[in-house]
């Protein structure tokens, strides 16, 4: 299910970017972290999403299946994923050092 986006770079013609998009177990983990409830008895552990990925004709019906069934908020599954990557990406930053003080 990996998408790879194409990028214009001037000069070298299209260069394939398979990074650019979330893998399949990215977008199971924003998928699941998206759920609203944590305690409600509906609530769809990542193995089940993972399983409704491959049931179906893909991420948006999942995304669609689980909003129906009321435990995501979020209007689009790229809203789902993009704030998960925030997140993500917010976490794993390394913290700076404090700069010292440095007279010439």
């Amino acid at each position: 299910m990996s998408t790879t986006t194409l990028r214009l770079l001037m000069g070298s013609g299209y260069r394939r970017e398979p990074s650019a998009m979330p893998s399949d177990s990215q977008i199971a983990h924003a998928l699941y972290d998206a759920q609203s409830a944590p305690t409600q008895p509906s609530r769809k552990s990542l193995d089940e999403i993972l399983s409704m990925a491959q049931q179906s004709s893909g991420w948006t019906q999942v995304f669609k299946q689980l909003k129906t069934e009321g435990l995501i908020e979020e209007q689009t599954l790229g809203h789902v994923v993009a704030r998960w990557t925030n997140r993500t990406m917010r976490n794993r930053r390394p913290s700076l050092a404090p700069v010292e003080n440095i007279s010439a």
